[in-house]
């Protein structure tokens, strides 16, 4: 059996500046979560101030300047979406835990969101 490769792709790519406008916004949006520590701090809320949140948050800001700076391309996208859509699950679940205990009782999946998180 003599294997064939697909025929190739004619659609249009992105042109790189705009995958790089993308990236530094997802930058931007890394600062933006940053606050979130100056805000807990700001609002005395110490304890839901973690070394892990720290941690993230700082390395997080860090190392997606790093990448702007000199991997700003394609092969950086997939990690954004993903952490993106990580972000989108852990909003989601904050969201629906603030109706209250009408709705927490169907949350039973925050366990797994820690784990996804990790």
């Amino acid at each position: 059996m003599l294997l064939m490769s697909p025929p190739p792709c004619h659609a249009p790519a992105p042109p790189p500046t705009q995958i790089a406008a993308a990236l530094w916004w997802y930058f931007v949006s890394k600062g933006v979560e940053y606050l979130d520590t100056v805000f807990f701090i700001l609002r005395k809320k110490f304890n839901q101030v973690s070394f892990l949140h720290v941690y993230h948050h700082c390395s997080m800001f860090t190392l997606w300047w790093i990448g702007i700076k000199w991997v700003a391309g394609g092969q950086s996208f997939f990690g954004a979406h993903m952490n993106a859509a990580i972000h989108v699950l852990m909003y989601l679940y904050y969201g629906l835990a603030s109706f209250g205990p009408k709705i927490q009782k169907y949350l039973w999946w925050k366990k797994y969101l820690t784990v996804i998180q990790m």
